[in-house]
């Protein structure tokens, strides 16, 4: 899916899939409109009597002002916020509110609240506002009623309590389609939905405006609530100024947006701001985009780092022209010279509890979740006006540049440990018996756990997952404490018990887990498939068990590592997919499969036969079985499987070597040798090189080399 990239209304980025936001509650505000129209027809209902009150006792200035305009008088020393309860009592029956937040294409954000709408253009960097644009559209609708008055200033009583109703936490951007600090916006308005904002305590809201004054006369009345971060647009260092007005507020989560950046600026004063929003301009068409400078947004970082308290920063987008090059935003991308800055300020991780990289997957995740809700959306529509399977068929048809291009944005995969497991994947791992499939699993969870890795990768910097679940069907509690009873173990390393549980209550098990922990990474391994199930393991059985762990690990970001056994094979023979034990679905399926093979009691191998995202090695690794501390592993080297298998290292026996090079210099190739010797090319092509590289390619030399010194 292409993740649009949305900015503030004061940077003026043009984007239209912000049009499915306003879709999704345009018909609600069509509603709200009419009955607010049928409210203000009912006039006998509304006049007041000789008191000044309505038929249910409320006065005529209670009917005309917004809820919560009456907690405040100016010059009071304390303002007493207002509870969700009494809010939503306050919630008027004749108009309809939606009831949940839509999300947004804004990447630093996770959902849009319209609670004002409209704007007048006020400086340069008004020129292109994409929400002028979306409003018009709109307008020009037979359905609309929104947007009616084009892109008039409003307020939005339909969508005053969405955010009270929608327990979901995130960031939510207040005022997309327009400006909060706008005239024409009341200060009753204003306070009604800052009550909100203090009420609703799983969010983060952030306010923008280029009109930071009506903001400070707002909050001489009322405190800032400090789940709400206040915000200046600057384009140039003609407006900032604006940053200094905002700093008359009492509040230290100031929020300042360079968008679009339209010039280089000195000299910027960050006190009591703590992020730093930059973008630069993208329009439709894109060669009408203003150009930025990429050393204007390096000297904004530079002074941002080097601030007395650094402000995170977060840089959207490069924008649609970069130093001259115009392109589209998407290949311009939000590097700058190739580094990423998507930070998110303190009070954000504080109240949600999640990191930067928690908060940046959470806000990607939406917009994917959107993407998909809107594709099954047009998918449901084609086929409801085509003509039956063709229509639903040709829905699916993309274009492979579109679906490679939103695949090169992600980036590289992520590796969480060596090449052998790889995040969102199923990995499978089979083995002889006694080859240690379940020492290797623990020690990788434990390795994956504390941020180490024992079995000859790199080790990470820090842990690479959040939490890894070791289901185990097999070891009693008394055998692992007398494996694992002399090292420590993390606290990020869970167990399950499932030695009496089958495989559809370990499925059910993990989709459960995944979806509570769902904003965490974690790791799930499955010891094993074969003990867990009930009977063989059938075609069906297997398809059916990696659909559902592959849906489980798209779904929520979740990995998996599963163990299944290896028939008996001839162990002189390299181990192929064939000889791994169950439906050939299992392997069929998985994203990675590793064999582990026995070369003797103390000693095995592990190779990769499958792996949809790294490359397949040449080699295998070799390990020695460790029993102090705990069993374990400990990597020996990588070497040619040839010469770990069983037998394998009699076949090149001095004379077999000499063979070989003496076929080879009569000009036979490494092919027609192989065939001839009952070899492996592989093995073939050492010896050659062996001595190739050592300078002995003689047959006399290799005997020389090979006898015994009996000299006097």
């Amino acid at each position: 899916m292409e993740t649009n990239n949305l900015k503030s209304l004061d940077g003026g980025t043009i984007n239209s899939a912000i049009n499915e936001n306003v879709n999704d509650f345009t018909r609600v505000m069509n509603q709200v409109d009419n009955n607010i129209e049928k409210t203000e027809m009912r006039t006998e209902d509304m006049q007041p009597d000789k008191n000044g009150k309505d038929k249910n006792g409320q006065t005529a200035e209670t009917q005309v002002l917004t809820p919560g305009n009456s907690h405040v008088e100016k010059g009071e020393e304390e303002y007493c916020f207002p509870t969700v309860e009494e809010l939503l009592c306050r919630e008027r029956e004749d108009i309809l509110s939606l009831r949940r937040l839509p999300y947004t294409d804004i990447d630093y954000a996770t959902y849009n609240w319209s609670v004002t709408q409209g704007c007048l253009k006020l400086s340069p960097g008004c020129k292109h506002c994409y929400a002028q644009v979306i409003a018009e559209n709109q307008s020009k609708r037979s359905d609309t009623r929104r947007f009616k008055d084009g892109f008039k200033p409003g307020f939005n009583e339909g969508l005053l309590y969405t955010p009270l109703h929608d327990t979901r936490k995130g960031i939510v951007f207040v005022s997309p389609l327009g400006d909060f600090g706008h005239a024409d916006i009341t200060d009753e308005q204003r306070r009604a939905a800052i009550e909100v904002i203090q009420a609703d305590e799983t969010k983060v809201f952030l306010i923008l405006t280029k009109r930071p004054e009506t903001l400070v006369q707002l909050f001489e009345n009322i405190p800032v609530p400090s789940n709400c971060l206040l915000g200046v647009s600057v384009e140039s260092e003609a407006y900032l100024s604006r940053m200094d007005t905002l700093r008359k507020i009492a509040s230290d989560n100031l929020v300042v947006s360079f968008a679009p950046l339209l010039g280089g600026m000195k000299d910027i004063n960050f006190d009591r701001f703590v992020w730093v929003l930059i973008e630069g301009e993208a329009t439709r068409p894109m060669g009408n985009a203003r150009m930025v400078r990429t050393e204007w947004i390096q000297s904004i970082i530079e002074q941002a780092e080097s601030a007395p308290i650094p402000p995170a920063i977060y840089v959207k987008q490069l924008g649609n022209n970069v130093d001259g090059v115009v392109k589209s935003k998407a290949q311009h991308g939000y590097l700058v010279k190739g580094v990423s800055y998507r930070q998110y300020p303190q009070v954000i991780r504080t109240i949600l509890k999640n990191t930067d990289e928690e908060l940046e997957k959470m806000n990607m995740q939406q917009k994917k979740d959107k993407e998909m809700k809107k594709e099954r959306s047009t998918t449901k529509k084609t086929t409801t006006a085509g003509t039956g399977t063709e229509a639903e068929a040709l829905s699916h048809v993309i274009p492979l540049s579109k679906v490679v291009k939103e695949g090169a944005k992600k980036g590289k995969v992520n590796n969480l440990y060596g090449t052998w497991v790889v995040e969102g994947e199923v990995t499978v791992i089979a083995g002889d018996t006694n080859a240690g499939k379940s020492s290797v699993t623990y020690q990788m969870g434990l390795d994956a756990a504390s941020g180490k890795n024992t079995l000859g990768f790199p080790a990470p910097v820090k842990p690479v997952v959040d939490e890894v679940v070791y289901i185990d069907t097999e070891l009693s509690i008394t055998q692992l404490g007398q494996r694992f009873g002399g090292i420590t173990i993390s606290d990020r390393m869970k167990y399950i018990d499932a030695t009496a549980w089958d495989l559809e209550k370990i499925l059910s098990e993990i989709e459960t887990i995944a979806k509570e922990w769902n904003k965490k990474k974690v790791l799930f391994i499955l010891d094993s498939i074969t003990v867990a199930a009930t009977g063989s393991i059938t075609a069906k059985v297997a398809k059916e068990l990696m659909k559902r762990l592959k849906l489980i690990c798209g779904r929520y970001n979740v990995t998996v590592i599963t163990l299944m056994h290896t028939r008996k094979r001839d162990k002189s023979k390299p181990i192929e997919m064939q000889d791994l034990a169950g439906s050939a679905k299992l392997t069929d399926l998985a994203d990675n499969v590793l064999a582990m093979a026995k070369c003797n009691a103390t000693e095995v191998y592990v190779k990769v036969l499958k792996s949809r995202s790294n490359a397949i090695p040449d080699k295998v690794r070799y390990f020695k079985i460790r029993s102090d501390g705990y069993l374990h592993l400990e990597f020996i080297r990588e070497c040619e499987e040839e010469d770990l298998l069983a037998q394998g290292k009699s076949k090149l026996t001095p004379e077999v070597e000499q063979e070989i090079l003496t076929l080879r210099g009569k000009g036979y190739s490494v092919r027609k040798i192989a065939d001839h010797m009952k070899l492996s090319k592989s093995a073939i092509d050492r010896v050659v090189q062996k001595h190739k590289d050592s300078g002995e390619s003689s047959v006399d030399t290799i005997k020389d080399a090979q006898l015994p010194d009996n000299a006097a």
